[in-house]
């Protein structure tokens, strides 16, 4: 009997149940129009490779029965802010707290002063040190921190470091260099271990928040990882442009709120959240919004579409990738349209060179819609932040692309306080001053990969 005939049946008959299923579960879960159709043109021409890899990375959200508990945010008591946003509104019907006035807001852009700070908040700590970070690198920056976290933790200090098993996966793999730290009392948890129960930890699902909390009274957030490439005493060792916010007051206790349920979900205990902080901080308005997989509603995607069709004067957005869903998009050229300043700054290259050529068709349209589109030169743009007219400005780890927005757990402040928001609007001039003007190519090869890639941009 000759066996390839059958063989190519079953390989055929194979491909297409693999494609059914895959497209069942879509429709099962309610995928967007778009995303559907990126992955079955993936299954179309890929089905043995495309369909594995859409079970372990096509998933939005935790199933429920991998949750310990429903994630959510429990608002303290406090005078109500005398201005609101109309966002805000939008933010608590969605189970976000309101915004608390009583807090304290720094931005620091140097490198060397991150280190700094860093260092001192951990020498000052009396009580806990809660740190969550998506890449730890061990190396010239990070060990004289680990030598401060292993002095704090002997002398009584709880400390608990959650990193993610994907963004430090050397230390995952390789987790030697820890051994000093949890000797010393202190605790280190893994985000969603890849390597145990592979096909129940949703891969494709990241911890991108950075927190850095101390004694639960003051934090710091931002982009930054901890590596010499984000931050470091001597400033040439760092190959990105980022920044970090000091938060100091009832802020903070939301982003507590946060790393208790992060450090709950990877180490299968009970969240313990402390209570609130009281005292006087200062002046600054601030609402904290967690998005990602484990929270029960799109408050942030909800709350950022809504900014930009409320805004009525301009748009500034900076942003280290900006692959967008078609939703977005259309509520930045409807923007222009309304005679909205639209601006939009992105490094020069990133460090995905796959984001870089799925950003193209965006950063054209956008450009040919009257919006301004700038090109960072320097080190490498790693920061987010955006202003919304003169009434708010996010800032945090959430990157203004599909994966950050739509998949991986993210933590965002937006700031209502005129201060605050002048603070992030000059840091976003000093960075338009060392950009040049986007120019799209005029090659035809690559506008139309660049459009090819637009329809796979849900699995950028």
């Amino acid at each position: 009997m000759d066996m390839q005939p059958l063989l190519y049946y079953t390989f055929l008959v194979g491909g297409e149940i693999l494609a059914i299923s895959a497209l069942l579960h879509m429709i099962a879960t309610r995928r967007s129009p778009s995303s559907m159709i990126a992955w079955m043109l993936a299954i179309f021409i890929f089905p043995y490779v495309a369909v594995p890899f859409y079970f372990l990375f096509g998933h939005r959200k935790l199933i429920k029965r991998y949750q310990k508990f429903p994630f959510s945010l429990k608002p303290v008591e406090i005078e109500p802010a005398l201005k609101k946003h109309p966002v805000e509104k939008l933010l608590c019907n969605n189970g976000i707290p309101p915004a608390t006035q009583n807090n304290r807001f720094e931005l620091i852009d140097s490198p060397a002063e991150v280190f700094d700070a860093l260092h001192d908040a951990i020498q000052k700590a009396q009580h806990s040190i809660d740190i969550c970070v998506y890449q730890f690198a061990y190396d010239s920056t990070t060990r004289p921190l680990i030598g401060l976290l292993c002095k704090k933790a002997s002398e009584g200090v709880k400390v608990r470091l959650l990193l993610d098993s994907i963004g430090s996966l050397k230390l995952y793999l390789f987790p030697s260099p820890l051994k000093e730290l949890k000797e010393s009392g202190a605790e280190v948890a893994f985000f969603m271990p890849f390597l145990r129960l592979p096909l129940r930890n949703f891969i494709n699902l990241r911890n991108h928040r950075k927190i850095f909390i101390f004694d639960t009274l003051y934090m710091f957030t931002g982009g930054m990882n901890l590596s010499s490439e984000y931050f470091s005493k001597d400033e040439s060792k760092t190959v990105y442009t980022d920044f970090m916010c000091r938060i100091e007051g009832i802020a903070t206790h939301f982003y507590t709120q946060i790393f208790a349920m992060d450090w709950a979900f990877a180490t299968k205990t009970k969240p313990h959240i402390p209570k609130p902080l009281h005292g006087r901080f200062g002046t600054a308005l601030i609402q904290v919004i967690p998005s990602g997989p484990d929270t029960p509603s799109e408050a942030l995607i909800e709350a950022l579409l809504s900014l930009i069709y409320g805004a009525s004067e301009k748009i500034r957005i900076i942003t280290p990738y900006f692959v967008l869903n078609e939703e977005f998009m259309q509520a930045l050229v409807i923007a222009l349209h309304r005679g909205v300043e639209v601006t939009v700054i992105v490094p020069e290259r990133s460090d995905h060179k796959i984001s870089d050529l799925g950003r193209g068709s965006y950063l054209r349209e956008l450009s040919s819609k009257g919006g301004r589109v700038l090109l960072y030169r320097g080190k490498t743009l790693h920061a987010k932040a955006i202003v919304f007219d003169e009434g708010c400005a996010s800032i945090g780890s959430v990157n203004f692309d599909n994966r950050s927005l739509f998949y991986n757990f993210e933590a965002v402040s937006f700031l209502y306080s005129p201060a605050e928001i002048d603070r992030v609007e000059r840091w976003m001039d000093s960075i338009a001053e060392r950009c040049v003007p986007y120019a799209p190519s005029q090659n035809i090869l690559i506008s139309h990969t660049e459009n090819f890639m637009r329809i796979l941009s849900p699995l950028v």
